[in-house]
């Protein structure tokens, strides 16, 4: 667990000895993730393990730690159904391996999900389509797929025959036929966002029917198909919606620019084109780095008409095929119907010699033209718009650190390695220390049995470089264990002892639960130090609690019994957080002298819901221990009712009051 835990990952783990014990975990509320496997004990096997997740259709990745020998050898344990065979203590393969079926298991999630939705969605469509007043009909590879009521009352076809599955040019007059279906597919191969041809259909009494047809792509059951809007000739309003169409997905004509939804909707014809192999095009982000000096040196105006003229220059170099569209500010975005590097890198070279080898003149100014451009290459992989917006600027960004004028292909980073991880957010720290950008929080802490003592859990926030605020939880469990905690951790003692000292002199109870790292835990000079600070501060040890993560308890077995032990001596009480998540929770604590266990935010995840039963029997086991109970995360009255039917000892959460600057809970109004 601490292997997962080490490199910031929340886990929980529920140990399967039988078969009864795998149904349990299998069929509750809970979905597993992972499963991994040492020797089953006797008469479990691997192959009853995998056949029983086979036969229930359980979609849980198995990975067996073993070194494979004659008796169980890689290639059968593989074919059983195990992901992977992993000798056991090598660690690094063994999260290398997890977290790329982690990936996997998000990703075939994700896809369900997404089935379900498009089912429905098709469902919801299907009946606005069927209330549509005119005829719609959906056809992919010339034949159709789906036709409402409107169709089928315009062609007089009867009730019972559906045209659905039949090819689309048999309700074209005849001499019509084979120009119309060479122009649908067309369309179709290139993905071309919108079109309009006009040619009658034959009714079912054999009546030429006068249409015009606005062609635009769509899908269909997850399928890329054209959507047919069928409206009949001849009256004025009809043409007129017809035009109306068109003219909205023209282009600006001063500048060639399409506007941004259309741009939208050309790029999300182009990734569904790319998911399904019918050929790929490419995301290019421009940044005219020109922009800003001409804003600032000659004003508004100027830069208005330069932003103007570079658009009509690029969108003039580019083929009518291309689409382009302000991102605002100084940046354009250019869908290209071209997938290959080379054709790429060879029409952008040509765009740039195009649009700024020579001085713009706007106003009788000589104005610079500078770009940067950045192209990400649409792939089978991807299917967000927003991500590929993201790459294509990244991209840019580096275009402009190289030079500009110049293009840079967006490249997927590869994922940073757990000690890079650990070495990003100790620089963060780091600074935040040497800039003084940490402050405490404090969130009470409620009892629910009417305790005389007001707890406060201290936390802090620091603020990066950015701006951005980061609570310390988030950065806590790669951090604790190297000497730069420790560091936080006497400087979290001293700030919060004042705090503590102002609040006390009020005439209250007040004590603090402060978290530690494990680092603290095995410093000889930690304890004998916070004796000096408390008896300095005239705090009395009684006032606080030290906590201290179960993953530290899994961390440092051989030092915390002496730890808990030397500050047991000086008066403070002892916590266990983030509990309940190792494989034998209350065996773990079992031989020390805890006075407060606080179970893991995961137990009250869901718990709105009903999800209850292992919260209970945590509860019950650990009051029937002796310890106090602390349930973190209740957010709801709905959460906190249940757990003082469990009979908690105290809850913490935000439906309480958020983590504060100041201690000023009122806990006579709530308790």
């Amino acid at each position: 667990m601490n292997v997962f835990r080490e490199a910031g990952y929340s886990t929980r783990a529920n140990q399967i000895s039988s078969l009864d014990d795998l149904a349990d975990a299998t069929s509750g509320q809970q979905h597993w993730d992972l499963l991994l496997m040492a020797e089953p004990p006797e008469p479990l096997s691997h192959s009853q393990i995998f056949d029983y997740i086979n036969q229930k259709d359980v979609d849980l990745p198995g990975i067996v730690l073993a070194i494979p020998d004659d008796q169980t050898d890689e290639l059968s344990l593989m074919k059983m159904g195990a992901r992977a065979v992993i000798p056991p203590g090598h660690d690094e393969y063994l999260l290398t391996v997890a977290l790329k079926e982690l990936e996997d298991l998000t990703v075939r999630r994700h896809h369900r999900r997404m089935s379900v939705a498009l089912h429905e969605s098709e469902k919801q469509r299907r009946l606005l389509l069927d209330d549509q007043v005119d005829a719609v009909v959906y056809i992919n590879h010339g034949r159709i797929r789906f036709a409402n009521t409107a169709l089928i009352n315009m062609l007089g076809l009867p009730e019972e025959e559906s045209p659905e599955g039949k090819l689309f040019r048999d309700l074209i007059i005849t001499k019509d036929q084979q120009d119309v279906e060479a122009f649908l597919m067309g369309v179709e191969e290139s993905g071309q966002a919108l079109a309009v041809i006009q040619c009658p259909l034959v009714a079912h009494n054999g009546s030429e029917v006068p249409v015009s047809i606005v062609i635009s792509p769509t899908s269909f059951n997850g399928e890329f198909t054209l959507s047919l809007q069928i409206r009949l000739n001849g009256e004025k309003g009809e043409q007129d919606g017809v035009e109306k169409t068109l003219e909205k997905s023209a282009p600006d004509p001063e500048t060639g620019l399409f506007n941004r939804k259309l741009f939208d909707q050309a790029l999300a014809i182009a990734i569904q084109r790319a998911v399904e192999g019918k050929g790929k095009s490419t995301l290019c982000f421009l940044h005219l780095e020109t922009l800003k000096a001409t804003h600032e040196q000659h004003g508004k105006e100027v830069s208005q008409k330069l932003f103007k003229s570079v658009a009509k220059k690029i969108t003039s170099h580019l083929d009518a095929m291309h689409h382009v569209t302000s991102m605002g500010g100084a940046n354009f975005a250019a869908l290209l119907q071209e997938g290959k590097e080379q054709g790429i890198t060879t029409l952008v070279d040509s765009l740039l010699a195009a649009v700024t080898a020579e001085y713009t003149v706007i106003d009788q100014h000589l104005l610079p033209v500078k770009l940067s451009i950045g192209a990400v290459i649409l792939s089978d992989t991807v299917s967000d718009a927003n991500v590929l917006t993201d790459q294509s600027r990244q991209a840019t960004v580096l275009a402009q650190k190289q030079g500009g004028n110049q293009l840079c292909f967006y490249q997927k980073r590869k994922a940073c390695p757990v000690h890079s991880v650990e070495k990003q957010l100790a620089g963060m720290v780091s600074q935040a220390i040497k800039n003084k950008k940490i402050r405490l929080s404090f969130q009470p802490v409620l009892s629910l049995a009417g305790s005389a003592g007001e707890y406060y859990e201290v936390s802090f926030v620091l603020t990066d470089t950015e701006g951005k605020e980061h609570e310390a939880s988030e950065f806590r469990p790669q951090l604790e264990k190297i000497s730069l905690w420790n560091k936080l951790d006497r400087w979290q003692l001293i700030e919060a002892s004042k705090a503590l000292v102002a609040k006390r002199k009020e005439g209250s109870d007040t004590r603090l639960l402060l978290h530690i790292g494990g680092c603290s835990a095995k410093d000889d000079t930690f304890i004998p130090w916070m004796k000096v600070a408390l008896k300095a501060a005239g705090i009395p040890a009684g006032a606080v609690a030290i906590e201290l993560s179960e993953q530290n308890l899994a961390r440092y077995s051989e030092v915390i019994p002496d730890f808990f032990k030397s500050l047991k001596a000086m008066g403070c009480q002892t916590v266990i957080s983030e509990f309940g998540c190792s494989l034998n929770p209350l065996e773990g604590i079992a031989h020390l002298d805890i006075d407060l266990v606080k179970l893991d935010h995961s137990f009250t995840e869901g718990l709105s819901g009903g999800n209850a039963q292992e919260l209970q029997k945590m509860i019950q086991a650990l009051s029937q221990s002796g310890r106090k109970v602390i349930v973190p995360g209740i957010d709801t009255a709905a959460e906190m009712t249940p757990v003082w039917q469990f009979g908690a000892d105290f809850i913490q959460g935000s439906y309480m009051q958020p983590p504060s600057e100041s201690m000023n809970f009122d806990f006579g109004a709530d308790g």
